[in-house]
């Protein structure tokens, strides 16, 4: 059965939740960064690309977190940093199913 973290197990006042039981995201407001939430070790700090990698379905959910967070700490050294994660995985997404789209179809 697919773990499902319950309130005890978020840190963070922001996740994201995958169904399937992998794939766990939470937000820290304190540092401005995404964490893999995981069921037997301690949240793993995610470059923003990577976040974004590992829940492309999410992507907008992200970029809202990440942008809003921003919005309201615009002198916070971490600021700049993040936004600037969002755009090189937004990138790297979008790159990544271009490609994709222009492979041959194998018959």
């Amino acid at each position: 059965m697919p773990w499902q973290p319950g309130p005890k197990d978020l840190p963070f006042t922001t996740s994201l939740i995958n169904p399937h039981g992998d794939r766990h995201l939470g937000f820290n407001d304190e540092d401005g960064r995404f964490y893999r939430v995981w069921q037997y070790k301690s949240p793993e700090p995610l470059h923003t690309g990577e976040a974004i990698l590992l829940r492309p379905s999410d992507v907008d959910q992200i970029i809202k977190f990440s942008m809003r967070w921003a919005m309201k700490h615009p002198t916070h050294p971490r600021s700049n940093a993040l936004i600037d994660e969002v755009a090189a995985g937004a990138k790297a997404v979008v790159m990544h199913f271009a490609q994709a789209a222009q492979a041959p179809v194998q018959y």
